[in-house]
């Protein structure tokens, strides 16, 4: 049987044969394309996680805001007061000015009877056996958190509190 030389021989196809069967075998630039194929999704990746965690960040100062508007709420000074107390803790506690834009604090104020805490009275009704009736609290912080490469996210914090 003869053996055929590629690098002697002219024929255009073997020597063609030969270049695929060397540059399977070649692994000159393989760094490159792997990291042409992993870089990206890394890229992708660790946006991503800033953006979670600018968010997360961003639902801890709503939980901080609405927790200082509890701790005001607690003394029953009226909505007027505490409403601006949710809006002094807001000032500056927002990682992103594109949130602190999109803030917006809320307190209401409800009474019910302790019998029946679901059924919203008037704070000057008399309940059954002359009980006073139960003051509520319920406050609620809404932002929007703009993101690098995630779709805006609506994060919101709200609280319940019983004054009596």
């Amino acid at each position: 049987m003869k053996r055929i030389d590629f690098q002697a021989s002219k024929h255009p196809f073997l020597c063609s044969l030969q270049h695929a069967i060397n540059f399977g075998k070649d692994e000159k630039g393989l760094a490159a394309i792997e990291f042409a194929l992993i870089g990206p999704v890394t890229v992708f990746g660790l946006l991503a996680m800033a953006d979670v965690g600018l968010a997360v960040r961003d639902r801890m100062a709503l939980d901080h805001i609405v927790r200082t508007g509890a701790q005001s709420a607690v003394e029953n000074p009226g909505t007027t007061v505490v409403l601006q107390a949710l809006q002094t803790a807001s000032d500056g506690s927002l990682s992103r000015s594109s949130s602190a834009a999109a803030l917006s604090v809320a307190v209401v104020q409800e009474c019910a009877c302790p019998e029946a805490p679901a059924s919203p009275v008037g704070c000057t009704t008399t309940c059954s056996d002359q009980k006073p009736t139960s003051i509520f609290y319920t406050l609620r912080a809404d932002t929007v958190a703009a993101s690098f490469l995630l779709p805006e996210m609506a994060i919101t914090s709200r609280a319940r509190v019983q004054v009596r």
